[in-house]
């Protein structure tokens, strides 16, 4: 199966099937990932092969101007996210469910999203706020390289997850900058499109 378009809409109405993976991954960096002490605390967080040199300069032009983060979690599989999401819901319920994606549905396995984390003096973090410095650059800054924030905040009832400031995925630089623009979700360009036609 080909790797899919930079711009496919994956959610909780449009799935992936359990045996697709991206054809060409690549680590991020070294960092451990939270999830993967559920499994495998030697995994590593990668992404896409074709998408990584715009994480490097995101993160690169990022730390330019004193702001610093790390890749947390990028590519996961169907059934690793089927490990993730059980854990969750052994903790906390049924509330899970708005929180991670089942199996199939999350853009992770695509390897085009990213959720980014804190590794500052030695401490790690994940807990991403909407205030805090690094959230707001990327929230402003991460269309120019082909990022989006993709669960923005106010956008619950359309996206169907809560508001998520660690959570950016690869669209492309001019559909970036678009939805940036346009103050739009995937779901919203991808009705307008199919309602309209590509404009």
């Amino acid at each position: 199966m080909d790797d899919l378009s930079v711009d496919v809409l994956i959610n909780k109405d449009n799935l992936l099937p359990s045996d697709y993976y991206p054809k060409s991954l690549i680590i991020t960096d070294n960092n451990e990932n939270n999830f993967h002490n559920y499994k495998n605390a030697n995994l590593k967080p990668m992404v896409r092969a074709d998408i990584y040199p715009y994480i490097q300069r995101m993160i690169s032009d990022a730390e330019k101007s004193g702001i610093y983060f790390i890749v947390d979690s990028g590519y996961r599989s169907y059934f690793y996210q089927k490990v993730i999401l059980e854990e969750l819901v052994k903790k906390e319920g049924n509330i899970a469910y708005q929180k991670v994606a089942k199996p199939g549905s999350s853009e992770h396995q695509t390897g085009l999203a990213i959720d980014i984390a804190y590794y500052k003096n030695g401490v790690y973090s994940d807990d991403v706020k909407e205030d805090d410095d690094e959230a707001i650059w990327l929230a402003n800054n991460s269309y120019k390289y082909g990022f989006i924030l993709r669960y923005p905040k106010g956008k619950e009832d359309i996206t169907g997850y809560q508001y998520e400031p660690w959570h950016f995925r690869f669209v492309g630089l001019d559909l970036a900058k678009k939805l940036y623009e346009e103050g739009i979700t995937l779901e919203e360009y991808e009705k307008r499109k199919n309602t309209f036609g590509s404009r």
